[in-house]
């Protein structure tokens, strides 16, 4: 698969990004650092396009990958279902800010596509999103699968999930064919989990608008 190929295909971010602009404004403010996160996304694409074509685009995508970490972290905290305890929500976003600031500050790894933190925050947000679907199951009453948090939660499941193989695969995978298969079929599931980050945004219930009753 060609660079262009891989980036059209990872246009599809703008499907979820479109809708979450749409409904920005009619959904609860809990909502928003996903629709940052989005924004975010479709950002660090361009940039890695338009401007490091030619060379690697290690830099941009390091940086996204701990502001995808820090705003889901922020998220699943902000459903207030999972991570209550201030130390375990603290703890988690410095550990993995100093692992992130060692990996590719101290270590000098940011132009490189190292696999420490990329493995360590992918393995992260799937056991917040079990989680956060395990608390959904015992706890929420009515369809799950039109619940945006468990629609996006089973998402990141998913594709961070195949993200943590293929970064373990790929950094050790001889075969160059090998490591372009891994690559593609990750592009190819970066469209399915864009599609259910859509679908989410489209099941996000409606902000609740209170008005004052004058007697």
């Amino acid at each position: 698969m060609s660079r262009t190929e891989a980036f059209l295909l990872s246009l599809s971010i703008l499907i979820p990004l479109i809708a979450g602009l749409i409904r920005y404004r009619s959904v609860p403010v809990s909502y928003h650092p996903f629709i940052y996160l989005l924004f975010i996304g479709f950002a660090n694409e361009m940039v890695s396009y338009f401007f490091f074509y030619n060379s690697s685009n290690a830099v941009p995508t390091n940086i996204y990958f701990l502001c995808e970490f820090l705003l889901f972290t922020i998220q699943f905290r902000l459903w207030k279902s999972i991570l209550k305890k201030d130390a375990v929500y603290l703890s988690i976003l410095v550990g993995m800010t100093v692992l992130w600031f060692v990996e590719n500050v101290v270590l000098g790894k940011i132009g490189t596509f190292s696999p420490t933190f990329q493995i360590g925050y992918s393995f992260v947000l799937v056991l917040m999103a079990v989680n956060q679907v395990n608390w959904l199951v015992v706890n929420e009453k009515g369809n799950l699968t039109t619940n945006a948090i468990f629609i996006i939660s089973v998402a990141v499941m998913i594709f961070f999930s195949y993200k943590v193989l293929t970064e373990v695969f790929y950094y050790y995978a001889t075969d160059g064919k090998l490591q372009r298969n891994i690559f593609t079929i990750e592009v190819y599931l970066n469209v399915v989990y864009n599609i259910l980050l859509a679908i989410a945004i489209l099941c996000m219930p409606q902000k609740k608008n209170f008005t004052r009753q004058l007697l």
